[in-house]
């Protein structure tokens, strides 16, 4: 499931491909926007959140957001490209090709020409460096009527959290899922944040996502546990589908996490 840590090493992995080199061949299905052309310089690739940004002269950038499904590859100068209906962009330059698969956004901006995209995210928690304080200040201001796990995956605080780090992070720190942002402490909701800037940095080099310690054989804590033992008490795994109390999914240990009020 794409997340700002999915995000990262897509960029990774386009970049030797596309960074500095000049377009050869090109090809969408269902882009928005100005259509990038062949003889185009790009720029740089880099991730911001959940989208991923390649940057062309002229101002030009392509953004592309992955959804549930979405994913980018590479393939060497001269290899078959894979004939698939799910297939979306096609970049070609002398060093490879770029492909992006089932992405559900596919659109193109100017920047500087106005307001972008990727305007309202907040601070992205996938960079080296965030201010988490001035994360905590934005949940109060933009989600202080909001659960936890909706807060969480508000691009608008901070970018990068999908599900699974949703799941997971309000599990390390011993907090209900749906408890209200208003009955959290600072302190709480700094350690929340700490926690998922922690977990998406460690996963961007990792092949598949992991937020257990090493040496332990599930790579998640709750997530996509449902029924199954708690690790850390052995109580069984909770769920709530989507639309059921958020419009995510969430799983949860109601002994670890238990719900309380003030």
């Amino acid at each position: 499931m794409p997340e700002g840590d999915t995000l990262r090493r897509a960029a990774a992995k386009l970049a030797p491909v596309l960074d500095g080199h000049e377009v050869t061949d090109i090809w969408f299905r269902m882009l928005r926007g100005h259509r990038p052309r062949v003889g185009q310089q790009i720029e740089r690739v880099h991730a911001v959140g959940k989208h991923l940004l390649i940057e062309f002269d002229k101002n030009l950038t392509l953004r592309t957001h992955l959804g549930m499904s979405g994913n980018w590859r590479v393939v060497a100068p001269g290899a078959r490209v894979p004939q698939s209906p799910k297939l979306r962009i096609r970049i070609s330059t002398e060093a490879g090709t770029a492909l992006c698969f089932s992405a559900p956004t596919i659109e193109t901006f100017i920047r500087g020409d106005g307001p972008s995209p990727v305007d309202n995210l907040g601070p992205d928690l996938s960079d080296d460096e965030v201010d988490i304080d001035a994360v905590v200040q934005r949940t109060r201001e933009l989600a202080g009527s909001k659960l936890l796990a909706e807060a969480l995956l508000d691009q608008s605080v901070a970018a990068g959290v999908g599900n699974v780090f949703k799941s997971e992070v309000a599990f390390l720190v011993g907090v209900h899922p749906f408890t209200p942002v208003a009955e959290l402490s600072d302190p709480q909701l700094h350690r929340l944040w700490s926690i998922a800037h922690v977990q998406l940095v460690a996963n961007r080099s990792r092949r598949f996502r992991k937020t257990t310690p090493d040496g332990v054989r599930n790579d998640h804590f709750v997530y996509d546990r449902f029924r199954m033992g708690c690790l850390a008490c052995s109580d069984a795994i909770q769920y709530a589908a989507a639309g059921d109390r958020t419009e995510r999914s969430t799983y949860w240990c109601r002994r670890c996490q238990p719900r309380t009020t003030t």
